[in-house]
């Protein structure tokens, strides 16, 4: 009966303890929504009106970018996968050199914020990039990559196969060996053998891996926004975009968004629900062993991991080789220099978009840890409703968080501290999603056993929560920790719509040195913001292989 009590008094701590995190989540997410919902159906001069909606609905540019957004995010999804399962299936079966750097790989994408992705690709594949300077080299022309539709399905497929490698590899790792070899046993070929067997198995990481990747690339704005390099390539986050800032079309822009809202909630749905089929995975006997690759396999993962490598970093490497370039002379070749970092920090806007930067990531940090990480506690024992309620944010484009937001500062005086406070607010509703993700499945892990000795042996449920439960999460805490961090340093179109002069990011002050053609100088700020990137994640792991050794 003790026991029991004790346990029952655990549910209602974290009920307790969780409760107020759940309505700041609340709050921070559905005032933007309500604001956005109230500028699509009240009209002007007051009263509920469906006039805005009627006329999206019977406007055939809004199937258009409709029809569009979900075309680029399909096609950008099946070659992420297609890219992304070679690689899983390496990982999973073969024990080779280099198969940890080719695992780092899946990290890239929580790490760098997409205007990297943008500049790294104009550094690499632009007119006057890396690829067209070897290719003029050769003696052939040059290629047309950037401000076309391929340069949009490959700037995705760069930032989002690495998620499918990852989780498909992962899910790969653990999948028992025992039907693959009976089914060698009695004669079947290899590729009969995966179609029928191997391939069924590894469905639910597919499915999973591709609504997630496929929300991401539907909700893309700043690859679309650069790359896309015209109107015949707006999608709907674009168009929100447009509409808010620059036609100044609020009730139109609402109503997209709510369009877009209704898209993505269907991929959360069915992200969550392929995320629970993995939690009910096989279990692999514990002794697996890699094979060691015959010769031809050797070859191809060279080959594989070579063209990965070369894909993954050389936009990235381009970025890091062009910011230390600049000409002797006015006209002269391009030589080793540090000019574009001294002319950064001797530039009052850049220090201040730095310290803006540190200063707001540092905040979301704290501030997205305290929200998840009592949701995590709850919802260790709580079911589908309350975990799917915790998502919602998913659903929701950073475009249209910024966009609600900047309704919000409509309705005040604006000033530097509202900005500022806005920006910090958007970035904790858009990283808390993904904190809590890094979060729950460590805490789910823990046996539930810790914590009823605990509580038997006379503990409180606030000391077991203290001294037992978060020792064992420290790990998955900085983990997450420092993908908040990552997020909100990088984030963009949240900030490009609520910014002002007062909040100026580094990401902000990118995008404009690109759009000037300051590309050296957006290659220095964006290897400082690669390198703290880095160096952030670097530190958490090296804490974490010292807890756990």
């Amino acid at each position: 009966m003790k026991k029991e009590g004790a346990i029952l008094n655990s549910s209602r701590f974290y009920r307790a303890l969780s409760t107020p995190a759940a309505l700041l989540l609340t709050l921070l997410f559905l005032a933007p929504l309500a604001i956005i919902l109230s500028k699509a159906f009240i009209a002007e001069e007051g009263g509920v009106t469906l006039n805005r909606l009627k006329g999206l609905f019977s406007d055939p540019y809004t199937y258009r970018i409709l029809g569009f957004t979900l075309m680029q995010a399909l096609l950008s999804t099946l070659v992420s996968l297609l890219l992304a399962l070679p690689g899983a299936y390496l990982l999973a079966n073969y024990k080779f050199r280099g198969r940890g750097v080719v695992k780092a790989l899946t990290t890239i994408p929580f790490i760098l914020p997409s205007i990297l992705v943008v500049l790294g690709f104009v550094i690499f594949y632009g007119s006057s990039g890396l690829i067209n300077t070897l290719l003029g080299k050769m003696g052939v022309g040059p290629i047309r990559i950037l401000y076309t539709f391929g340069a949009i399905i490959m700037a995705h497929a760069f930032y989002n196969f690495p998620i499918a490698l990852g989780l498909i590899a992962t899910y790969w790792e653990n999948l028992s060996p025992l039907y693959t070899q009976v089914s060698a046993t009695l004669g079947a070929k290899r590729g009969k053998s995966f179609r029928t067997i191997t391939l069924p198995r590894l469905m639910p990481a597919i499915l999973s891996a591709s609504t997630l990747i496929f929300l991401f690339c539907f909700t893309s704005f700043v690859i679309l926004l650069v790359l896309g390099g015209g109107p015949r390539f707006t999608t709907l986050e674009v168009e929100i975009y447009r509409r808010a800032k620059m036609s100044l079309d609020l009730g139109g822009a609402a109503a997209l968004s709510l369009l877009s809202i209704a898209v993505a909630l269907l991929f959360v749905a069915l992200h969550l629900a392929f995320q629970r089929r993995m939690s009910h995975q096989e279990e692999a006997p514990k002794m697996v062993y890699k094979r060691a690759p015959a010769p031809l396999m050797k070859l191809f993962i060279f080959l594989y991991s070579l063209l990965a490598l070369i894909f993954v970093l050389g936009p990235l490497l381009s970025i890091i080789y062009r910011s230390f370039r600049a000409p002797f002379t006015r006209s002269g070749e391009l030589v080793f220099s540090l000019r574009w970092y001294r002319e950064l920090f001797n530039n009052p806007l850049i220090i201040r978009s730095l310290i803006t930067s540190l200063a707001i990531a540092a905040i979301v940090t704290v501030g997205s840890l305290l929200v998840a990480t009592p949701l995590a506690a709850r919802l260790r024992y709580r079911g589908k409703a309350l975990e799917l309620y915790a998502m919602l944010p998913m659903a929701v484009s950073s475009v249209i968080i910024g966009f609600g937001y900047y309704l919000i500062s409509t309705l005040f005086k604006r000033g530097p501290s509202l900005s500022f406070l806005l920006v910090v607010l958007a970035h904790i509703v858009i990283a808390s999603p993904f904190v809590l993700r890094t979060l729950l499945p460590e805490y789910r892990k823990i046996a539930f056993s810790y914590t009823e000795v605990s509580l038997t042996l006379g503990a409180t449920v606030g000391q077991t929560f203290r001294k037992v439960e978060l020792p064992l999460l420290r790990g998955a805490i900085a983990t997450a920790g420092a993908f908040a961090f990552a997020i909100s340093i990088g984030e963009f179109n949240a900030t490009l719509i609520l910014g002002d002069i007062n909040t100026t990011t580094v990401p902000i002050v990118m995008y404009r040195l690109i759009n000037s053609y300051n590309f050296a100088g957006a290659c220095a700020l964006g290897t400082i913001l690669m390198l703290l990137c880095f160096f952030i994640f670097f530190i958490v792991e090296t804490l974490k292989r010292r807890s756990n050794g």
